[in-house]
């Protein structure tokens, strides 16, 4: 439980440093001071829903091609089996290689989240 509270006290900590920068980034006027009090406002609450968003986004992603790597294996074994042995070798790399490339895009999903969420 303190894991938890501590990284939704870290999440917030990141969610307003930066709101702050971008922010920070134009010149406050005497027209757009209250404008920008409430973006503010509205940036720090939405931003964890925004993070959220995207990693589902992300999520979803891995698994459509994880299931993509699985389909192509069956496919590639049925293959196999019935006879079309030259299709052995595919069997054999393109779930390791479609599994690597999986978690590639994994990763750099999952990275770009927080600046993702930000820019909305």
């Amino acid at each position: 439980m303190k894991k938890i509270i501590g990284l939704v006290c870290l999440a917030m900590v990141l969610s307003f440093a930066i709101v702050s920068v971008s922010i920070a980034a134009e010149p406050i006027t005497k027209e757009n001071a209250g404008q920008k009090a409430k973006s503010f406002g509205q940036k720090i609450f939405s931003y964890p829903a925004n993070v959220t968003k995207e990693s589902v986004g992300v999520v979803a992603d891995t698994g459509k091609r994880g299931t993509a790597v699985v389909t192509k294996e069956v496919k590639r074994t049925g293959e196999v089996v019935t006879g079309d042995v030259a299709k052995t070798k595919e069997m054999i790399t393109e779930p390791i290689t479609g599994t690597a490339e999986t978690v590639v895009e994994a990763v750099k999903g999952t990275v770009n989240v927080p600046v993702a969420a930000a820019k909305k």
